[in-house]
């Protein structure tokens, strides 16, 4: 059977003992005791590396002459043998090895007897056991006052930066990050409205009042005719001018007969202002009778001047719309992405008008112009939480293995140009970056200062370990001057 044997030195102690035996991987673990020098192994100190050598899955045995450990060994059941090859040969397990030892006596128990010494006097002696029992209750305090005092200690390392460069590619057709650099982008589309307005500068001519005038009608025909008020004649050059009868007037039933009738233009403005002879035209079946026409021009129509919106004006609106959505647009559309996510610039579409409100509709008047454009806008992006995996994926894969990363110190940052060589894929190369600071372990600070004074264990701390600042020392109570001597009593805070 394998067997793992550890050389021990005289300045040995259980808990460099312990710390050697960590590095077994045998199912026999053989320690030797130095011949030489003094070498204090008590029976706590086996009895706590026996269990040790028991979590590690081993037996333990001793090579060693000191008949005091050899003593306290036979009591926890653990072998010794004089050489390293007694030790390969013999058998490890205490109960079976008392088998092949010869006894010289058959009849231990009588011999025992027979051997029996009778107790000194001065261990019987009052004042000798009042002395032990002072001992022994002095020993019981000091182990209390051992594990009365807790200790905080805080150190801060120095750190170090730990930078990379990383090609980074976006393809919306991949669901997960990976180290290589391959990464998920997202499309975002959004319906944007803008409304903006201007004052009209266009100034139209609008009908204000309407002409007036008299006809003649003359009867066709020998009978009488009644004309009713509201009768329509208009222009015979232009068909949108016409005129109604004021008033109600009847004919004669004669050939040539005349009635004057006073009329007003049902157009309003300077339009309805005709020369005498343009009104020659009446709309219905009194056509088929009588005759119709103005002697004198009609007047007394007019126009006016109001605002109105020009082409110039709708042409200043719309770019001036526009223009917003070529620069506001994009602040918009972030808003609705998270804090840290990424928008490739090659990515962003042209605007799509979808529709396009005027008002006032063209043809009518205003002093003020209003135009809402609907609008289509679309981008791809990549998520802050999918960069954030990718940067720490690249650096834990190139973390030196004496190193831990400080938590929150991760950044990262496009460092070229976006290029979208195919649709739905963006490449760049991306800069990463944290901070890393040594791995210490609270077993390793606890074994510095165990014992020792404030003072006396930063020094060690300082001596071992690159700090930034002096390590803080908090004792429990405040006015115990040493630190703990039980490991788990030392409570360690790693900046």
């Amino acid at each position: 059977m394998k067997t793992q044997i550890i050389q021990l030195e005289a300045h040995d102690d259980h808990i460099s003992i312990r710390d050697k035996m960590n590095w077994s991987k045998t199912p026999r673990i053989l320690l030797v005791l130095p011949r030489k020098g003094k070498f204090d192994l008590n029976a706590l100190d086996l009895k706590l590396l026996q269990r040790h050598a028991i979590e590690l899955g081993a037996e333990l045995g001793l090579i060693t002459r000191s008949s005091k450990i050899i003593r306290a060994a036979d009591e926890l059941g653990i072998p010794v043998f004089p050489t390293n090859l007694s030790a390969q040969r013999e058998v490890w397990d205490p109960q079976k090895r008392k088998r092949f030892r010869k006894s010289k006596h058959k009849n231990l128990r009588k011999r025992g007897e027979e051997f029996h010494l009778s107790e000194k006097e001065w261990r019987t002696h009052p004042t000798t056991r009042l002395f032990f029992f002072s001992l022994a209750t002095l020993a019981l305090f000091a182990i209390l006052f051992s594990f009365i005092p807790q200790a905080q200690i805080v150190i801060e390392p120095k750190r170090r930066v730990q930078s990379l460069t990383i090609p980074v590619r976006a393809n919306t057709d991949i669901e997960d990050v990976f180290v290589s650099g391959s990464i998920p982008a997202y499309e975002l589309r959004a319906d944007l409205t803008h409304q903006r307005s201007l004052a009209t500068s266009g100034r139209v001519q609008v009908p204000a009042e309407v002409a007036r005038g008299a006809v003649i009608f003359r009867n066709l025909t020998d009978l009488p005719t009644k004309i009713p008020a509201g009768t329509i004649v208009r222009s015979i050059a232009d068909e949108e001018i016409r005129f109604e009868t004021l008033e109600d007037a009847e004919i004669e039933g004669v050939v040539n007969a005349t009635a004057e009738v006073p009329v007003k233009s049902l157009v309003f403005g300077k339009r309805g202002n005709l020369e005498e002879n343009m009104l020659q035209a009446i709309e219905g079946e009194l056509n088929l009778w009588l005759a119709v026409t103005n002697p004198a021009p009609t007047s007394g129509g007019g126009d006016e001047f109001v605002n109105a919106p020009s082409e110039r004006d709708r042409d200043e609106l719309y770019e001036l719309t526009m223009s917003y959505f070529s620069k506001e647009s994009k602040d918009e559309i972030i808003k609705e992405l998270a804090e840290g996510d990424l928008i490739f610039p090659d990515s962003i579409s042209e605007i799509e008008v979808l529709d396009a409100v005027y008002a006032p509709p063209e043809g009518e008047t205003g002093d003020r112009l209003m135009l809402t454009i609907h609008a289509l806008f679309q981008l791809l992006y990549a998520k802050e939480v999918d960069l954030a995996k990718l940067a720490q994926l690249a650096l834990s894969a190139s973390m030196p293995p004496e190193f831990t990363a400080v938590p929150e110190t991760l950044a990262f940052s496009p460092t070229s140009d976006f290029e979208s060589n195919q649709a739905g894929v963006t490449s760049w190369q991306m800069y990463v970056e944290q901070e890393l600071h040594p791995n210490i372990s609270s077993e390793e600070v606890s074994q510095l200062v165990q014992g020792r004074s404030p003072d006396n264990a930063i020094q060690n701390l300082q001596e071992n370990f690159d700090l930034v600042s002096e390590p803080k020392i908090t004792l429990t109570p405040t006015w115990w001057k040493w630190l703990p001597l039980a490991p788990f009593k030392i409570e360690v805070f790693v900046k």
